[in-house]
């Protein structure tokens, strides 16, 4: 039954993508202001659908943006199941804002044309950030950068305790727009590398008995504050996905960790967000690169995950394989690396939420099919498909500190950042698997009612309440922790009295468990994935009556009977 759903999901969205019709390109990246006017050319064409506001302010005061995506026809999206995404929590990680864009764009622009789409939005909301840290962003997209720098956020950082802050930053030394690598050449056997004698610009290091005539003197930069050292008090800042408020250990455990949890403003403004939409069932950020999807624990002394929980992330994560070729789903600290105060650890063992990380894909570079690309094969990729773009080739600097020096290497929008001949399958691909998550949000229906009648005024009344999708209406986790309200369903008429009634614990047999208080409310910790639960009452009375089923992220559902 599951394959069967996927392969209708997956042949849905092939065809579509035949023929749908967007209104935002997806073949170059958007700076800061760029976005803000994709998101109100979005708004624009379709405004009952698209809600933006502002839940926060970076350091440098630039607005971060939550876009709502619902349709209210249906209902309020506070009362629907939905699914939270975000991006570019790292300046420099940046093709999830595109791809954040796109699945606003498609979800809209195929309203009404596909029938899964329309059926999705109808059912639920998307709550999306496109960018999580908008000064990295703006830093990144506008100034000189390697591919990995700008990551942190901009609130100045004295990393070298001198008392001042920011002050030795990189450099364009030749003023290329590009922060690159310099090398130096020394006397033979000074240096730990050579040149790779197939093609120069490729450093490579000295095997024992070698004599190498090569240096590497680290990224471009001068020492711009007299103290003997190069780049040692860069701009910034905070890894912001090391703040969060669960599992969060200091800077000099974790990297990046800020003085305490939810120090910088932005990750404080996410956390706010997810807390105040207690509807919110599954959350997706994106970062770069690898091509992988990451669920947490992100330390191992976190322990492992419920069963059920497992169970639901396992389904979605090896499905996700399926929708992203190339693409491997992992545990975060068994995996990849250990992660204390992330995103994902904050959302789901704080609030309950399933929760998933994509590290986004870059081009395939292994020509040989060997399963790994060598520093040759990444030459080629540069020569072949880029056509040379890629790498500012070696060339004569006089450093003013280190004297004559080569400058070169790969500029910023390589390496990590997909080149944008590819970035439209990327977004469509990672838009697949949030939507086809999104699918999976709790869909609960209220699917049979019975009554009986036995005795003079006295009725059975029997419901049959169920989850047609993967994601529970409570986590397990969630449950053992007591996180969130519970899930009720209750019985109500203007002439009805309820004399009993509970979950069934033999539907064969009708026989249930009595709840002793208000058993015209009967609680249900949660409705599991493909679930269900059978609620009896034993009530008095007649006319019309109506069944309410509540949950915090699984809706709100109503049915009415008459006895």
């Amino acid at each position: 039954m599951r394959k069967k759903i996927l392969s209708v999901f997956v042949l849905s969205l092939f065809l579509a993508s035949l023929s749908y019709s967007l209104i935002l390109r997806y073949d170059r990246y958007y700076n800061y202001k760029e976005v803000f006017q994709a998101l109100q050319k979005i708004k624009s064409k379709y405004p009952k659908f698209v809600k933006i506001e502002t839940i926060g302010k970076s350091y440098q005061g630039r607005d971060l943006w939550a876009v709502t995506i619902n349709n209210p026809d249906t209902g309020k999206a506070s009362e629907k199941p939905a699914m939270y995404v975000d991006a570019n929590i790292h300046g420099n990680e940046i093709q999830g804002t595109e791809v954040t864009l796109y699945i606003m764009d498609y979800l809209l622009s195929n309203y009404g044309k596909i029938r899964k789409i329309t059926d999705l939005l109808n059912r639920v909301a998307f709550y999306i950030v496109p960018i999580v840290n908008p000064d990295g962003r703006a830093f990144f997209m506008d100034k000189p950068n390697t591919p990995s720098t700008s990551r942190i956020n901009k609130k100045p950082i004295d990393d070298d305790r001198d008392g001042l802050f920011d002050e030795d930053d990189f450099d364009d030394l030749d003023g290329d727009g590009n922060i690159v690598q310099m090398r130096k050449k020394v006397k033979p056997g000074t240096g730990y590398l050579k040149l790779d004698p197939k093609d120069p610009r490729i450093m490579v290091r000295v095997k024992p008995g070698e004599k190498g005539d090569y240096i590497m003197l680290g990224l471009e930069g001068i020492d711009n504050d007299g103290d003997g050292l190069v780049n040692e008090d860069p701009l910034g800042g905070y890894d912001m996905n090391r703040t969060y408020g669960f599992n969060w250990m200091p800077p000099f455990i974790q990297y990046g960790a800020s003085d305490y949890p939810f120090e910088p403003s932005e990750t404080y403004a996410i956390a706010k967000f997810l807390i105040t939409h207690k509807n919110i069932a599954a959350t997706q950020d994106f970062h770069n690169s690898g091509g992988m999807i990451l669920r947490g624990p992100g330390a191992s002394n976190m322990g492992r995950y419920p069963f059920a929980d497992v169970k639901v992330y396992d389904y979605i994560g090896k499905e996700g394989e399926k929708l992203l070729p190339g693409y491997d789903y992992m545990i975060s600290w068994k995996d990849l690396y250990p992660v204390f105060g992330g995103f994902n650890d904050f959302s789901y063992r704080t609030l309950g939420i399933i929760s998933f990380t994509n590290e986004l894909y870059q081009a395939q570079q292994d020509f040989n099919k060997d399963g790994k690309v060598t520093a040759e094969e990444r030459m080629k990729w540069n020569d072949e498909i880029l056509h040379g773009a890629g790498f500012v080739n070696w060339h004569h600097y006089k450093h003013p500190q280190y004297g004559d020096i080569e400058i070169g290497g790969w500029k910023k929008m390589t390496t990590r950042v997909t080149p944008g001949f590819q970035l439209e399958e990327l977004c469509h691909r990672n838009g697949a698997f949030v939507i086809f998550n999104a699918f999976h949000l709790p869909d609960v229906k209220i699917k049979e009612v019975e009554k009986e009648k036995i005795g003079k005024g006295l009725y059975r009344i029997r419901v049959l309440i169920m989850n047609d999708r993967m994601i529970p209406t409570r986590t397990q986790h969630a449950v053992m922790k007591n996180i969130g309200k519970p899930d009720y369903v209750r019985i109500r008429g203007k002439n009805l009295k309820v004399i009993s009634g509970g979950i069934e614990y033999d539907h064969q047999l009708k026989k249930y468990t009595p709840q002793k208080h208000h058993p015209e409310k009967i609680r249900i910790n949660s409705i599991n994935g493909m679930g269900f639960k059978y609620i009896q009452w034993i009530v008095k009375g007649k006319g019309n009556v109506k069944i309410i089923y509540e949950s915090e992220k699984g809706g709100k559902r109503v049915k009415e009977i008459k006895i």
